[in-house]
Formats: structure tokens, C-alpha cells, sequence
């Protein structure tokens, strides 16, 4: 069974023609666009005010593998997020995501369409400073070519998620020293296999 959540489909037809009120149309933009606000400490703030921050995005990938996903897991502390990356420079986010499912897993991907795009503001624990940072575009993945990796890197492992057990992700978790700065990958990852158990229910 292929992901799929109503909203997606309902977005993609066509708005330039008089099918759907003005109420509607913005009532899918919300949909497809998600505010996400993640608590950090003041030395993540500054770590994300870095050059290689600014990026103009960064893509998520959904790799859906019919009744499983994939997620990147560092097993010696549990923290985990969906693989991507950042979009360089005069790339798309098809060519991104695309990209960077080849580098991290060794799959050719078919990118079906963009999910949601979260936009997120970090809020410094100790100072209450907020920082705006580059969106991360959620897309919708299919493995057509390659033989997916065992790891990604050192220590972080791909691992197949069945889809009906991705519930277990949700459990309450505090993440690692070494992946504080990694915080919005952790919470974006999360909200998707948050939508993503309600939707395989």
C-alpha cells in the first residue's frame, strides 16, 4: 500500500480554473505548508546562524517502500530522522532529493510530489532569541534503481520501518548532546510519522 493522505491528491488539481472557493484554496496551502517552533539551546542558535545553514531549503525524504519507509538511525543512542539533505545552489528539490537519496542510500529515486513544507523557527531555551530558519520540503519518494545502504554513516544505520508499527518512533525521547543542533531534523521527522500513523489507522 502506497502512502497516501487525501489532502495531497485534493492539492494537486489544477487551481488556475473556478472549481474550488478561495476558503478552500487557502485551507490546502495551510495544509501543505506547517509551523513548526523547536526549543534550543543558545549554542544550536548560533550553530544554524553558520554559513552552511543558509541554505534556500532542505528536502526530507519519504522513501516509500509499499508497507515500510526509511529512516536513519544512530542505534548507539536511538536518534533517528528521515534522510535528505540540503538544496544547493540553482538546484530543484526534485533534483535534491533526488540527489541525495543516491548519496545517503543508493537508491534512483521517482519523486512523486512535494508533501508539506515545514517552516521553522528556533527558540533559544535561555534566551528566548528566535531564529528563522531555511524551510525543509517533505516529498513523496519511490525506489526505482540500486540496492539501498546498510549505513549512512558511522554509527547511523537505514533501517526499514513497517508503516503499521511506526507508532513506536513517537515514544517520548530525549535527544542526544551530540545531536542537539539536529533538533529540527528530529521534530520534522517526527510530525511526518505522526501523520503518517494516523493515516495507516
Amino acid at each position: 500500500m502506497l502512502l497516501h493522505w487525501n489532502v495531497f491528491t485534493f492539492a494537486q488539481k489544477p487551481l488556475n480554473k473556478p472549481v474550488f472557493s478561495i476558503a478552500k484554496i487557502a485551507m490546502v496551502e495551510a495544509m501543505l505548508h506547517y509551523k513548526l517552533s523547536v526549543k534550543v539551546k543558545p549554542r544550536c542558535i548560533s550553530v544554524w546562524k553558520e554559513q552552511w545553514a543558509k541554505r534556500l531549503a532542505r528536502v526530507t525524504l519519504l522513501v516509500d517502500f509499499g508497507d515500510q519507509f526509511v529512516i536513519v538511525m544512530d542505534k548507539s543512542n536511538g536518534f533517528w530522522f528521515l534522510p535528505g539533505g540540503g538544496v544547493e545552489q540553482n538546484e530543484s528539490i526534485e533534483e535534491a532529493a533526488k540527489r541525495e537519496a543516491l548519496e545517503e542510500l543508493g537508491l534512483e529515486m521517482e519523486i512523486n510530489r512535494v508533501i508539506k513544507e515545514f517552516h521553522i523557527t528556533l527558540i533559544s531555551t535561555k534566551t528566548k532569541e528566535q531564529l528563522i530558519i531555511p524551510p525543509f520540503t517533505l516529498v513523496h519518494a519511490i525506489p526505482i534503481r540500486g540496492q539501498l545502504n546498510a549505513e549512512y554513516a558511522p554509527n547511523r544505520k537505514i533501517i526499514l520501518v513497517k508503516k503499521k508499527d511506526c507508532r513506536k518512533l513517537l515514544h517520548s525521547f530525549k535527544i542526544p548532546i551530540e545531536y542537539e543542533c539536529m533538533s529540527p531534523y528530529y521534530y520534522v521527522s517526527k510530525e511526518v510519522v505522526r501523520q503518517l500513523a494516523i493515516c495507516s489507522t
